[in-house]
């Protein structure tokens, strides 16, 4: 598997996981970079996963749909599109022989997910956890309190 970051707006990324053939995106904002980075890679896009419903995460949803071959994950939030399949804590989405446990995280917003692939050991881990956590701190807070984050 591959994590690539693909630059966005005028500071942000989504990310993206590949193995050479299919592709899941995190938090599309945008539907035209993911589309380029698609057809630049000839890959499928297989999955999506949504981590909250501000517009820069779920701006390009509409966009993608008709290159989209699988489920777009994501939180219960009046903002988020019906044809979403909600999950929440708990809840686990397998791609591409891939395990995402479900992660609530309110703070930056109340229905805020992350989605965690806990590997073997000498593999790592991978987290996708939207504004929650960014490498200098956390996200502001929209909709929760400092406690929640």
């Amino acid at each position: 598997m591959k994590l690539t970051a693909l630059p966005a707006f005028s500071d942000n990324y989504f990310w993206t996981l590949h193995d050479g053939h299919q592709a899941l995106v995190v938090d599309p904002g945008d539907a035209a970079p993911v589309l380029d980075w698609l057809e630049a890679q000839q890959l499928e896009l297989t999955a999506i996963l949504v981590t909250h419903h501000h517009p820069d995460h779920v701006g390009g949803l509409a966009g993608l749909r008709s290159r989209l071959r699988g489920p777009v994950y994501g939180p219960r939030h009046p903002a988020i599109p019906a044809d979403v399949q909600t999950v929440a804590e708990a809840d686990s989405v397998a791609w591409n022989g891939l395990r995402f446990d479900v992660l609530e995280v309110p703070g930056h917003t109340l229905s805020h997910l992350a989605y965690v692939h806990r590997a073997q050991p000498s593999l790592g881990h991978v987290l996708f956890c939207g504004d929650t956590l960014f490498s200098g701190g956390c996200g502001r807070l929209f909709e929760g309190s400092p406690a929640q984050m």
